[in-house]
C-alpha cells in the first residue's frame, strides 16, 4: 500500500513539474532562424551573434547583492503600496470605447501600456496585463489593470518595443493573434509572435530608422539603450526600440519604452523638430544599472532632448523592477518636471486624455 501511494504522489508531483514546465518554456517564445540572422548582419549594430547599442550600457556596476535582488521577486515587495495607498485606477471596460474614434487622445493603462486613437486609428503599446515574469508567482502587480484583457476594443496594430517579460506578454498576444490586428515589432521579435501563432503577413519588424505605414500613421523605430532577453541564454538576441508616430497632421508621438539616458535623445529631437507628447520611462532605476533605465530627472532632460510639448512619466505604478518604493519615481518626475518647467501629463490609470 504504501509503495502504491508513493508511486501515485510522485507522478502528481512530476505531473505538475511538468505542467510547470511547459507553462514557463512556452511563455520564452521562438529565437530568430539563420535566415533572419543573416538579414540582421547588414545593420552596423548587429555582429557577433547579438544586438549592440551604440553607446556603452554597464548591465551591472557590482554583482555583490545580484542573489538577494533576484530572491524579492519570490515574496511580496517591500516597495509596494500599502491597502488603500496604491495607484488610483479609472475602470473600463468595452463600452469605454466608442464606435467614433478621437482625433487625438490617449489611455495609460499603467507601466508601458496605452491606448492611443489618433487621425482615426486605434493603437496599443506594451499591453501586459498580468505579472511580468514566465513564472506564474513571481513579479507580482501592485494593482490591476485598469481594462480587463477580454474588454480590448478593436485596434489597428499593437507596438511591441522589445521582448521583455513587462512589454511583451505571451496570453496578450495569445488574445489578440486571431484579431485583424497588426503587430509592429522590433527585429527578431517577430520570431516569439509567429511560435505564439501570430501570422506572419500581420507582423512588422522595424530596425532602427526603419519605417511603416499603418492604418494611416506611419511609425518609425528608433535607438533607445537598453537590452533584449527572455531567458539565461538570449541576451540581445532581438533588437529593443523607442517608436515614433506620425499622422497626416504633422502631429508626432515618442514612446520611448524602455532605454537609459543617451545622446540619441538629442539627435532624434533634431531630427524630428520636436513631439507634441513624449511618452518616457521613469522607473527601475538604480545606481547598479545606472545605462537600461532612466532615473526621472535624467527622463525630464530627455523630453527636453526630445522637444517635446507635453510629458507624459510611463514605466511605473505596476511592478518592483528596483529598490525603490512605488510612488517615489514619479514624486521625483514632478518635482524635477516643475523645476525645468516642462508640462507634465498628470492621469489616472485608465482615465482619458485627449490632447489638443
Amino acid at each position: 500500500m504504501f509503495l502504491y501511494a508513493f508511486v501515485f504522489f510522485a507522478a502528481l508531483i512530476a505531473a505538475a513539474a511538468g505542467a510547470l514546465y511547459w507553462h514557463i518554456s512556452v511563455r520564452f517564445g521562438e529565437l530568430p532562424g539563420e535566415d533572419e540572422k543573416a538579414e540582421f548582419l547588414k545593420k552596423p549594430y548587429y555582429y557577433g551573434g547579438k544586438f549592440h547599442n551604440d553607446e556603452e550600457v554597464v548591465m551591472l556596476a557590482s554583482k555583490r547583492d545580484l542573489s538577494k535582488m533576484l530572491l524579492r521577486f519570490f515574496r511580496k515587495s517591500e516597495n509596494a503600496p500599502k491597502a488603500g495607498e496604491g495607484p488610483k485606477t479609472v475602470r473600463l471596460d468595452k463600452s469605454s470605447f466608442a464606435e467614433n474614434r478621437d482625433d487625438f487622445s490617449f489611455i495609460w493603462l499603467g507601466h508601458s501600456a496605452m491606448i492611443f486613437e489618433m487621425d482615426g486609428a486605434r493603437f496599443m503599446t506594451d499591453p501586459v496585463f498580468g505579472n511580468a515574469s514566465p513564472v506564474p508567482f513571481t513579479v507580482h502587480r501592485y494593482v490591476e489593470s485598469p481594462l480587463r484583457r477580454e474588454d480590448i476594443p478593436q485596434l489597428d496594430f499593437v507596438i511591441i518595443s522589445h521582448d521583455h517579460y513587462d512589454h511583451l506578454e505571451y496570453g496578450t498576444v495569445k488574445f489578440l493573434k486571431d484579431r485583424d490586428v497588426k503587430f509592429v515589432t522590433a527585429l527578431g521579435v517577430g520570431a516569439r509572435l509567429r511560435g505564439w501563432g501570430v501570422p506572419a503577413d500581420r507582423i512588422i519588424e522595424l530596425g532602427w530608422e526603419e519605417s511603416a505605414e499603418v492604418a494611416g500613421l506611419t511609425i518609425t523605430a528608433e535607438r533607445s539603450r537598453h537590452f533584449s532577453g527572455r531567458h539565461t541564454n538570449d541576451r540581445d538576441s532581438t533588437l529593443w526600440a523607442s517608436y515614433v508616430i506620425e499622422d497626416k497632421n504633422d502631429r508626432r508621438v515618442f514612446f520611448g519604452a524602455d532605454s537609459g539616458y543617451g545622446r540619441h535623445f538629442k539627435e532624434i529631437g533634431e531630427k524630428y523638430g520636436g513631439f507634441d507628447l513624449t511618452c518616457l520611462e521613469i522607473d527601475a532605476w538604480n545606481e547598479n544599472w545606472p545605462n537600461n533605465h532612466m532615473f526621472p530627472e535624467e527622463s525630464v532632460r530627455a523630453h527636453n532632448d526630445l522637444r517635446g510639448k507635453k510629458y507624459l512619466p510611463i514605466h511605473w505604478g505596476v511592478f518592483d523592477l528596483a529598490m525603490h518604493p512605488w510612488n517615489e519615481s514619479i514624486g521625483k518626475a514632478k518635482e524635477a518636471a516643475k523645476k525645468e518647467n516642462v508640462e507634465l501629463v498628470d492621469v489616472l490609470m485608465g482615465e482619458k486624455k485627449v490632447l489638443e
